[in-house]
């Protein structure tokens, strides 16, 4: 039986379409490409059990609210408090009180039209305002977010600080493994290790990157700027380990979180897995980026070299969500609907969000645009 509708992509944007459109009856196929359903959503088996994509899940947006109305809300800690250090004028300590205030003094709202950094040097001295345009790195993995929309990289200050990042338990495996038997669960067919070569026919969702998306689609438009990020995971021994959870690096823009402190399944008994990014201009080399981050673990982690058991890296492009520059909002991103059959659903595509929510927001838009029908 040929299906109402297929979905290109089973990370969390397609898996979450999926559902969406079986819930509303439609007969749906996904074709994933990997072994395994997922997307970035992955994490690896062990021992070291590091996440290839995100890290936290925000429980304060409406893809929080859409798990929980399903039962599908994996199992999540919080991040230790009290045990952040902050790098910034080349001083690395505690979270400085002064910069709490800075943020504080900041207007609710900005301008769509202007620099983030121009509008922070309007309310904020020249250090505090570097300070913030350094942290919102967490939030935007950009290398310079004083680039960009004041309004964009406001709002993504002000999610990141609110409090409402959670870490699922097991990595986001677990939380991929839910949406993906759900879907199965209410006759969703999965088919792993299918690559789509085409365009496929009949209604589609391309819940893709936007690269690929463009690459079966052949419709240049469909374009937006992302990030650059250098990643770096190590396996440790904890036994030489410091006392803090996550270290904010405002001057090389590079975040760094032990997370198997929140969640020891993370890491073998008696090691520690530690997961790393760090901003990458656009003609940065890897290993110009590792050496920024062997100087912050220096800093931070005096004796970590001897005390690694395994390791990792990657360069990643386009995949870290959309960045909007001045000028521009979500709303001029690359629409969600091509066409009567054809929807594109992305982290960069028009829709609402931090980061990968972004992505979630389009597949649900994606799902009701096709059941509406021509329009």
């Amino acid at each position: 039986m040929e299906p109402d509708l297929t979905v290109v992509g089973a990370g969390v944007t397609g898996l979450t379409a999926a559902i969406e459109a079986a819930e509303r009856g439609r007969r749906v196929v996904v074709a994933e490409a990997h072994s395994q359903p997922g997307g970035r959503a992955r994490s690896l088996s062990g021992p070291f059990r590091a996440n290839a994509g995100p890290h936290a899940i925000y429980v304060d947006g409406p893809w929080w609210a859409w798990l929980e109305s399903r039962g599908l809300t994996p199992p999540i800690v919080e991040a230790p408090r009290h045990a952040n250090l902050v790098r910034a004028g080349g001083q690395l300590g505690p979270w400085p009180a002064e910069l709490s205030a800075a943020i504080a003094a900041l207007p609710a709202e900005a301008a769509a039209d202007e620099p983030f950094r121009l509008w922070l040097l309007r309310h904020l001295s020249t250090s505090s305002a570097e300070a913030i345009v350094g942290l919102s790195f967490i939030a935007t993995f950009d290398h310079d977010p004083g680039r960009l929309s004041a309004a964009f990289a406001r709002e993504c200050l002000r999610r990141a600080l609110s409090g409402g990042a959670r870490y699922v338990v097991g990595g986001w495996s677990t939380l991929a493994g839910l949406l993906a038997d759900r879907a199965v669960s209410i006759g969703v067919q999965i088919r792993t290790g299918t690559r789509a070569a085409a365009l496929p026919t009949g209604q589609t969702i391309l819940a893709t990157s936007l690269a690929t998306a463009r690459q079966l689609t052949g419709d240049r438009s469909l374009t937006w700027p992302s990030a650059r990020v250098a990643t770096f995971d190590l396996g440790l021994r904890a036994d030489t380990g410091p006392g803090w959870f996550r270290v904010m690096d405002t001057d090389d823009r590079i975040y760094a979180a032990r997370y198997s402190v929140a969640d020891h399944t993370l890491a073998p008994p008696g090691h520690e897995l530690i997961q790393i990014a760090a901003a990458c201009s656009p003609r940065e080399r890897k290993a110009d980026a590792e050496c920024r981050v062997h100087r912050l673990l220096d800093q931070s982690w005096p004796g970590w070299r001897a005390a690694v058991r395994w390791q990792r890296s990657c360069l990643r492009t386009n995949c870290t969500g959309a960045i909007d520059l001045p000028g521009t909002t979500w709303r001029d991103r690359p629409a969600i609907g091509r066409s009567n059959t054809l929807a594109v659903a992305t982290d960069q595509s028009a829709a609402p969000g931090l980061l990968a929510e972004a992505g979630i927001t389009a597949a649900q838009l994606a799902v009701q645009q096709l059941s509406a029908g021509p329009q």
